[in-house]
């Protein structure tokens, strides 16, 4: 009597000569489903912010600002206004350079050698009259949250020197990542790739 009362509680799944608990088989089923929910929600927590083309869910007012500071860049790199230019970095801004041979260089942009490479290098345009221009193209919105953007924005570089000559210098791949510091865009890393060495090839 006590086996048949066991029997009719746990209801048992044959497989040959073994017996499995439907409990157990539940238990299993019930753990596999809590786990792929589980990796559903990291999923969307961190792909939450990842941008689609033609998606309307963004903050217009941060788009405009992160364009302004991507614009502002290339303004204050051509006009050779060094303070304007650095001041669109955080302290501990990154820069890497990939070159066309696909060698990368990786340095502190606002560090004091830096700061006196870049400084070199527009007195060297200054002197020697070559009016640099950066020509915005395509931009590339990868992510964007309340305090943090990725973006990829092509660039081409051309260069005038002494008002007479006009060349293509080469189309640039730049990467970009923001983050917003009391309610300012600031850019924490930027990559630059380049699709064919420069006229004044870029140092560490």
């Amino acid at each position: 009597m006590k086996r048949l009362l066991f029997l009719l509680i746990i209801p048992i799944v044959s497989f040959g000569q073994d017996t499995i608990p439907v409990t157990k088989i539940l238990n299993k089923k019930e753990a596999y489903k809590k786990k792929m929910m589980k990796l559903k929600e990291e999923y969307k927590v961190n792909h939450k912010d990842k941008i689609k083309p033609g998606n309307t869910n963004f903050n217009s007012n941060d788009r405009i600002a992160i364009k302004d500071v991507i614009d502002a860049y290339g303004f204050y790199w051509d006009s050779n206004n060094l303070d304007g230019y650095l001041s669109l970095f955080i302290d501990k801004a990154v820069g890497v350079t990939i070159n066309a041979k696909g060698e990368k260089d990786k340095y502190y942009i606002k560090s004091d050698e830096q700061i006196e490479s870049s400084k070199k290098r527009m007195d060297f345009f200054k002197i020697n009259q070559m009016q640099r221009r950066h020509m915005m193209a395509n931009t590339l919105v990868l992510e964007l949250s309340e305090s943090y953007a990725h973006i990829r924005q092509y660039m081409t570089l051309i260069t005038t020197n002494k008002k007479e000559k006009t060349e293509i210098l080469t189309p640039i791949d730049y990467i970009f990542k923001l983050k917003k510091v009391d309610s300012v865009w600031k850019i924490v890393y930027r990559e630059i790739n380049l699709d064919k060495p420069l006229d004044l090839p870029l140092s560490k």
